[in-house]
Order: C-alpha cells, then sequence, then structure tokens
C-alpha cells in the first residue's frame, strides 16, 4: 500500500513533531471541573533500534505512553515493531489497566492496515471528577500517511475503548460542548494524487457519534473542500 521511507527522513520528520509538541505542551490546560485539567499533546514516538542490516532489531517492547486516567486505572501504548518485506509494522496496543483487570486492545485488530500505526498526538477532557475522555491519533510513518483515531471513555462503571474509521492525509476535529460528536477529515482522491505529500487534495468529512459501545459514521452531503494536507500536520486531533 504505501512505500518504506528512508529512517532519515522519518526522524526529521518526528523531530518536527516533537517540537510542536513541545509548544503544544506548554499550554495550559483548561477544564470547568475543578481538580481536573484538560490537556492536547503532539508525541515523538521512540524509534526502535536497528540492527548493522538496517532492519528493526526483533523482540522490543517500545511504551510510548503511560497515563493514569484516574485513580487504579492506568492506560498504555505499548509497540512491538517488526520489519516487514515492503512496510515496517509496529502492532501498537492500547493496554486499560484498571486494577487487578487488564485488557489489550490491538490496533491490528481493531483498524484495517492498523498494525502500521504509530502514536503521535492526544487529547483528554473532563466531563466530570469520574468521567473522562481520551482521544488517541495514530499514523503510518511513510509518504502517503494515514490516520487511524481511538476514544477511550472513562467513567466509574467501566471504560469502554472505540476506532474511528481510518483517514488519509487527515484529522478529527472535536467540540468541548459535545465530546460524542467527532468530525472525520479524510483526502480523497487517486492513489497518485493521496500519495503526493505537497499536493492540495479534495476532503470529504464524516460526521461520527461516539456511543458506549460502538461508533458511526456518515458522510456530511455537499462538503468537498480544497485542502492542503500542511495544514494538518501539526495537529491530527483540532480542539474546539
Amino acid at each position: 500500500m504505501m512505500n518504506r521511507v528512508c529512517k532519515a527522513c522519518l526522524i526529521a520528520a518526528f523531530a518536527m513533531l516533537g517540537a510542536e509538541g513541545r509548544l503544544l505542551a506548554q499550554a495550559p490546560g483548561s477544564s470547568p471541573v475543578p481538580g481536573c485539567e484538560d490537556s492536547h499533546k503532539v508525541l515523538t514516538p521512540k524509534m526502535p533500534r536497528m540492527g548493522a542490516d538496517g532492519n528493526i532489531v526483533p523482540g522490543q517492547t517500545i511504551v510510548q505512553l503511560k497515563l493514569t486516567l484516574a485513580e487504579g486505572t492506568l492506560i498504555r501504548v505499548v509497540e512491538n515493531p517488526r520489519t516487514g518485506k515492503d512496510l515496517d509494522t509496529y502492532n501498537s496496543t492500547i493496554i486499560v489497566q484498571r486494577g487487578e483487570e487488564r485488557k489489550a486492545y490491538a490496533l491490528g485488530r481493531l483498524i484495517k492496515y492498523g498494525s502500521s500505526l504509530r502514536l503521535v498526538e492526544t487529547a483528554s477532557f473532563c466531563s466530570s471528577p469520574d468521567k473522562k475522555t481520551l482521544f488517541l491519533a495514530f499514523e503510518t510513518p511513510s509518504v502517503g500517511a494515514a490516520e487511524g483515531f481511538a476514544v477511550i471513555q472513562y467513567s466509574s462503571g467501566g471504560i469502554d475503548v472505540q476506532v474511528l474509521p481510518m483517514a488519509d492525509q487527515g484529522r478529527i476535529v472535536v467540540s468541548k460542548a459535545d465530546l460524542s460528536k467527532v468530525e472525520l477529515w479524510s483526502a480523497k482522491g487517486s492513489a497518485s494524487k493521496i500519495d503526493c505529500d505537497a499536493c492540495k487534495k479534495h476532503y470529504e468529512v464524516q460526521d461520527c457519534g461516539v456511543g458506549e459501545h460502538s461508533v458511526r459514521c456518515s458522510p456530511r452531503a455537499g462538503v468537498d473542500e480544497i485542502r492542503s494536507p500542511a495544514k494538518f500536520i501539526g495537529a491530527r486531533i483540532e480542539v474546539r
């Protein structure tokens, strides 16, 4: 589907994302809930160790995120990277640890081509002291990048993990007023246009409703905007 990219290019791209992430992280979170802070961060993924042959050293486990969502509830995103014939896979897994209960959600099973995705951005929100929502943005580190998004909803009654449809060089737009309604932006067109990072593209928007156990998305009628992917590279999650 996508060609492997030189590792020097990947490192440069992640360094750029990391610089933007530090700027984002400097802005204090705001939340109407006392003692509960909203957060929005762009991340620089940790790179796997490489062998002398240029391949990923097998057997690695890389923790890309470790977040305490609430007392006794820990969220981790871990990778088990592998060198593939045409495309490296990272096999990202969301692990939810709540007390003695542990659940693992492999992106490769939740999203088509999800095994190639890496975590690049997070946004968390507090609706009340015992209700929080966490959005995770993942991306393929290659030309013609595709994005995957996960939504974790926490309450005193339990935790729910859902995913949105895959997007091409796109983003999600989250409204603080209603976290259950999410816009999903994705480029469309021929593969040659999708693979051209610098080319402006036609974007379609899907309106997604995030429920407790499912996500429903439908195309927004009459929306076909021409945008540059560069507009989205600094924030795969836009918060309004």
